[in-house]
């Protein structure tokens, strides 16, 4: 690779893409973000990022775009979720043909482009723990999930990861590539979008710590709903070591622990002093079956280790919120 490595990211005003940016910039990358027009953005871009507006569908302009950057490194963000989506009842089409052409024709056109214009270019493709199902209604069931472990997706959503993660394990074979999929669980930052539970909480703790009980109380299903956490912070580390690693392949990117909705409120109201039950009203506290992680692949093989642990990160993403604060804030 080149002295200085030129990175690009699709998806780059996400939560994994902004962060993923900076953490490249430090490491002194060219780093160039790739969005969509209409794309909804959940960060500004970091200083020093170069955006450029792009059709990842369109093979053709891909294949110009790839030629003219010649990037050494690829990260595929980019993505159209959440899954949630999918369960209202008036999901239109649109929907599945968003999914389709941004989670897995964009990945073909990106793999099928770097094999014409950047041969020697690292693939870095954000998989999903959807992939996978919990295969079991038993409130305490728990499937833990490695590289090995066989999919099944309930959603298009993660149909769509599913076939991406299968397209380009089958060029690193046949064609060489240098394709990894990270299959990645669930993580937080304080920029994760206000529409994710961890982040609905924070926003409600930092907004109970200034405004007491005038700030209404938060809505949530079921508390004891379980869920693989792990910091965002931690996640972009491991996309960089996946791209760096001298054989490219899969890996499991997750805590290895389950934590509760009802864990997050406990540390996020504890953070600022206040009885979480006294801001959020629910309707259940049940366990739920649940995926976890096993993150020891990559741990063995690139030496990635979590950074952040679970408490750090709800605070963390409190305090930002605390600093954020606006009359408005307690209103989802």
């Amino acid at each position: 690779m080149s002295a200085r490595e030129t990175s690009l990211i699709t998806g780059a005003l996400g939560q994994d893409g902004s962060l993923l940016g900076e953490y490249l910039l430090g490491l002194g990358h060219e780093v160039i973000g790739i969005v969509r027009e209409r794309t909804g953005a959940s960060a500004a871009a970091p200083a020093g990022m170069r955006l450029m507006s792009a059709d990842l569908a369109d093979e053709a302009a891909t294949r110009s775009l790839l030629g003219a950057l010649r990037p050494n490194a690829i990260y595929h963000l980019a993505a159209v979720h959440h899954a949630t989506q999918e369960l209202d009842a008036n999901c239109s089409v649109d929907v599945y043909r968003d999914m389709l052409e941004m989670n897995f024709l964009a990945t073909r056109s990106l793999a099928f482009s770097m094999l014409e214009t950047c041969p020697q270019a690292r693939l870095v493709f954000a998989a999903s723990s959807q992939m996978y199902s919990a295969g079991s209604t038993i409130p305490g069931a728990c499937l833990e999930v490695d590289e090995s472990t066989r999919r099944h997706p309930q959603t298009f959503y993660g149909h769509s990861k599913s076939w991406s993660a299968d397209l380009l394990a089958f060029l690193r074979r046949e064609s060489g590539l240098h394709a990894s999929s990270a299959i990645l669980f669930n993580h937080e930052s304080p920029r994760r979008q206000p529409q994710f539970v961890t982040r609905k909480i924070a926003r409600m703790a930092a907004a109970a710590a200034q405004a007491g009980s005038r700030g209404g109380k938060l809505e949530l299903m079921n508390i004891g709903a379980r869920v693989d956490w792990s910091s965002a912070a931690d996640v972009v580390r491991a996309l960089h070591l996946m791209a760096q690693a001298d054989v490219a392949e899969d890996y499991v990117v997750a805590s290895g622990s389950l934590h509760t909705v009802r864990d997050v409120l406990e540390i996020a109201f504890r953070h600022v002093g206040l009885d979480w039950r006294e801001h959020v009203a629910f309707e259940q506290d049940a366990p739920t079956p649940a995926l976890v992680g096993r993150p020891e692949k990559i741990e063995r093989v690139l030496g990635w280790r979590r950074q952040v642990g679970f408490e750090q990160m709800i605070a963390e993403m409190v305090d930002s919120d605390l600093q954020q604060f606006s009359p408005d804030a307690s209103r989802f």
